[in-house]
């Protein structure tokens, strides 16, 4: 096993004998007067991992471009996410309407009957065998129906779960294969939208009738790569943060009166994705030759951006190894900074109060069923999640609580 220095020598971001010591290496990376430590595999790249290096590429996609945003590369496009600017605008333009929350809210009753009907399976199973386990149980699932339901539209059950089956290889796996397979999915959405767009007032019938540039129709390519990147991150990131919190309110006897306040979600769900962004780092391609804090790069050069580094930095957060709810001050960039902030932040935020809210109001006093010593694996490359969260919880014995909708 590499010690922290040495890893700060040959960090590998994809190695998974790194990844037990990779905080502490990032650390010593951001404190030790290495803040851009140099990779030599995946072509070579930089890691930047303090807060105010990782704000300052990320507002700069003149310099920084977004074309590859996966350090391995990816057999398909993911428009939005990999386009710079002026194209870019196009595509969030006609995007951020079908991701606002005014619009989102309109599926509030269908998501909620996700969460319903999750909550009596779970029921049932801690009945039969007096535990459940969280991520294939509930999160799955869950962000899988509400992505069904409001980007998708789609009650095809064979089709979600070919899509969640290709996300979760895509988001452990990272390999073009399992990317592809996500595409192909994708291209099975559109041909059914594109018999019929106008009747539809979506994401789907919009990437098949938006205009892009100078009034061109988006490519078969472009329309592919933005349900891709909507299956790759509306379904895996929310169910790592789902997934995460999970371990927390199972093992933080703190964390249950928290998620009972109906505004968690405004502010303490921000701490949570501080202290653990689902997506653990993208890519950026140097443009041209410049210049952050020391260092100087070239054109060509490949930079990490790594939020969680970022989210870490004793610079702008106390204490940043702890969670704490009463933090105030610097914002995190686990949604990301700049044009790429994330499309779905106000789609995660609501499915998390909603799941949660749900969930709570059947049961209480969660815990998990192995010692907390044993801590779950976490999976993913550039996502961040725990692999199963076993949990055992009681039946709230309580009539009309006064439990508020959270969102």
């Amino acid at each position: 096993m590499k010690s922290v220095n040495e890893i700060v020598e040959s960090i590998d971001l994809y190695d998974p004998e790194q990844r037990p010591h990779m905080l502490d290496a990032l650390r010593a990376a951001r404190e030790g007067g290495c803040p851009f430590p140099r990779a030599a595999g995946d072509g070579e790249y930089y890691v930047a991992t303090r807060y105010e290096d990782v704000k300052a590429i990320a507002e700069r996609p003149d310099k920084f471009s977004s074309c590859e945003p996966a350090l391995r590369g990816l057999p398909v496009s993911l428009a939005p996410l990999d386009l710079d600017p002026p194209i870019h605008r196009d595509f969030r333009k006609f995007l951020n309407k079908y991701f606002s929350r005014n619009y989102l809210l309109k599926y509030e009753g269908q998501i909620r009957q996700v969460g319903q009907d999750l909550v009596a399976k779970v029921a049932r199973k801690l009945e039969e065998h007096g535990e459940f386990e969280f991520v294939h149980d509930f999160a799955i699932p869950f962000t899988a129906g509400a992505l069904g339901r409001v980007v998708f539209a789609t009650e095809d059950a064979d089709l979600t779960k070919r899509a969640v089956s290709a996300v979760e290889r895509a988001a452990t796996e990272g390999t073009p294969e399992a990317f592809f397979e996500i595409a192909l999915i994708a291209g099975e959405l559109l041909e059914e939208v594109e018999k019929n767009p106008e009747s539809r007032d979506d994401v789907l019938g919009a990437l098949v009738t938006a205009t892009v540039e100078d009034g061109r129709l988006l490519t078969d390519d472009e329309r592919l790569g933005v349900v891709t990147a909507l299956l790759a991150g509306g379904l895996d990131t929310t169910r790592s943060a789902m997934s995460n919190i999970a371990y927390h309110l199972a093992t933080n006897p703190e964390v249950e009166g928290r998620l009972r306040n109906p505004d968690w979600w405004k502010v303490d769900l921000d701490e949570f994705l501080r202290f653990e962004p689902t997506v653990s780092f993208m890519a950026r391609t140097v443009t041209e030759d410049t210049t952050i804090g020391d260092c100087e790069f070239k054109k060509g050069d490949r930079v990490a951006v790594n939020y969680m580094s970022a989210n870490r930095d004793v610079e702008h957060f106390d204490n940043p190894d702890e969670l704490d709810f009463e933090r105030m001050g610097t914002p995190h960039v686990a949604f990301g900074v700049g044009v790429h902030r994330c499309l779905g932040s106000h789609f995660a935020r609501i499915q998390l109060a909603i799941a949660y809210e749900e969930l709570l109001s059947k049961f209480e006093n969660f815990r998990l069923t192995i010692p907390k010593e044993e801590t779950p694996r976490q999976v993913g490359i550039s996502y961040n999640s725990v692999e199963s969260v076993p949990i055992t919880c009681s039946t709230r014995n309580v009539v009309n609580d006064g439990i508020q909708e959270t969102v």
